[in-house]
C-alpha cells in the first residue's frame, strides 16, 4: 500500500543505525563533524526505546566548515557556514520527532520531519519531508515548534518556520504525495507471524520493483513490546538490498548519520555500495552485540544503541517498530478470544 515516505525511499537507499550519539541539553553549540540527539518534548516514537531522557531529535553536521547553535529555550537552530562549495552539498540536517492523530481509525501515530540543509556556492537551500508508519492523513499534530536559522552574508535566515514543520506533517506537497503513492510498502509476515517483516517496493502498483527488505527478529519474543524485546538480548536487525542500484553516495552519508562508516567490516560498502540482494544484519547473541556483512561477524558493543536508533529515526524502521508495537497489542486480545473459543 502507498505510505508516507522518508529520503531513505525516494532515493532507494537503506538507513543504518545510529551508534554514540551525543546528547545535547539547554543552549550548546558545535562545530565540525558529527551527530547528535537532544531532547523532544513531544515524546519519542517508541519511548521505552529513547530512555528517560526523551534524546530522539537529532541534529548532524557533515563537514568540518559546518556549525551550530542549538537553544530549546527559543526552540532555535542556527547554521553557519563560510565555504563556497563548487556543487550542492548536504552540510547538515535536522531531524525531529511528533505525532498526529490519523483521520482513518483515529490512532495516535508517531510523524518524524527531516530537513537537509545544502549549500552551493555561498548560497544556502534546504529539502524537507516526513515519515510515517502508516499511510493517512494526519490532525492534532504534536511536534517541538523548532525553526531554523541560518546565517547569510552576516545575518539571519530562517529557512523553516514550526508553522511550514507542521504544514509539511498536515498537507503534504504535490511532490511528497506523488512520492508517497510511487512508494510500496508491504507486509511480508504470514500465518499469524509477529516478527516485523517488511518490503519496500518503488513504482505504481503491480509495477513496483522491489528495492529493499527488512526484519526484525526476537526469538520467543512474540507479542512483546519493542524495548522489551530486544532487553532479552537476542535479536536479529536484518536490512537486505534487492537492487543493485542505491546510490553509493546516499549509502555513504547513511554510513555516517548512524555511526557506522568507521566499521572495518563494512568499508566495502562505504566504497562500493550495496550490491543486489546483500545483506547487513545488527543483533545481539546473548546480550553481547555484533554486525555481520558480506558473510563475515564482528562484535559491536554498539549494536543495541544503533538499532534503537534506526528503529525510531528511520522510515523503514518506523514501520518495522510500529509493526512489532502493533503485534504486542493485539496479542492479549488474540490470547482471549483463542481462551473464549476453547483453545
Amino acid at each position: 500500500m502507498p505510505i508516507r515516505s522518508s529520503l531513505f525511499v525516494r532515493r532507494a537507499t537503506l538507513g543504518l543505525a545510529l551508534a554514540g550519539a551525543f546528547t545535547l541539553a539547554g543552549a550548546a553549540d558545535f562545530t565540525g563533524r558529527g551527530v547528535f540527539n537532544f531532547k523532544s518534548d513531544t515524546g519519542c516514537p517508541f519511548a521505552a526505546l529513547a530512555g528517560t531522557g526523551n534524546d530522539c531529535n537529532r541534529l548532524a553536521l557533515d563537514d568540518p566548515d559546518t556549525r551550530a547553535a542549538l537553544d530549546s529555550a527559543t526552540h532555535t537552530i542556527r547554521f553557519t557556514n563560510t565555504r563556497d562549495y563548487a556543487e550542492k552539498t548536504i552540510v547538515g540536517d535536522v531531524l525531529l520527532q511528533g505525532s498526529g492523530q490519523a483521520r482513518n481509525g483515529g490512532q495516535r501515530v508517531p510523524l518524524t520531519f527531516h530537513a537537509l540543509l545544502s549549500r552551493s556556492g555561498s548560497d544556502w537551500s534546504v529539502s524537507s519531508h516526513a515519515h510515517a508508519p502508516v499511510g493517512d492523513e494526519f490532525s492534532d499534530i504534536r511536534i517541538d515548534p523548532y525553526q531554523v536559522v541560518v546565517s547569510d552574508a552576516g545575518t539571519d535566515r530562517v529557512l523553516l518556520t514550526p508553522a511550514q514543520v507542521g504544514e509539511a506533517l498536515t498537507r503534504p506537497s504535490l511532490t511528497a504525495r506523488l512520492a508517497n503513492v510511487l512508494v510500496q510498502v508491504e507486509d511480508n509476515r504470514t500465518n499469524g507471524a509477529k516478527d516485523a517483516d517488511i518490503t519496500i517496493g518503488l513504482g505504481l502498483s503491480k509495477a513496483s520493483k522491489s528495492v529493499a527488505r527488512a526484519r526484525f527478529h526476537a526469538p520467543g519474543a512474540k507479542g512483546q513490546q519493542l524495548a522489551d524485546a530486544m532487553q532479552q538480548g537476542n535479536w536479529t536487525l536484518e536490512l537486505q538490498a534487492l537492487s543493485g542500484k542505491i546510490p553509493r553516495q546516499v549509502v555513504q552519508r547513511d554510513l555516517f548519520l548512524y555511526g557506522l562508516e568507521t566499521q572495518s567490516l563494512l568499508q566495502p560498502l562505504l566504497q562500493r555500495g550495496f550490491h543486489k540482494n546483500e545483506k547487513l544484519v545488527l543483533g545481539a547473541a546473548n546480550g553481547k552485540g555484533y554486525v555481520r556483512y558480506d558473510g563475515q561477524q564482528r562484535e559491536f558493543a554498539g549494536a543495541d544503541a544503533a538499532a534503537r536508533a534506526f528503529l525510531q529515526d528511520s522510515f523503514i524502521g518506523l514501520v518495522l517498530g510500529w509493526q512489532q508495537q502493533q503485534a504486542s497489542a493485539a496479542a492479549p486480545v488474540q490470547a482471549a478470544k483463542a481462551k473464549a473459543n476453547g483453545r
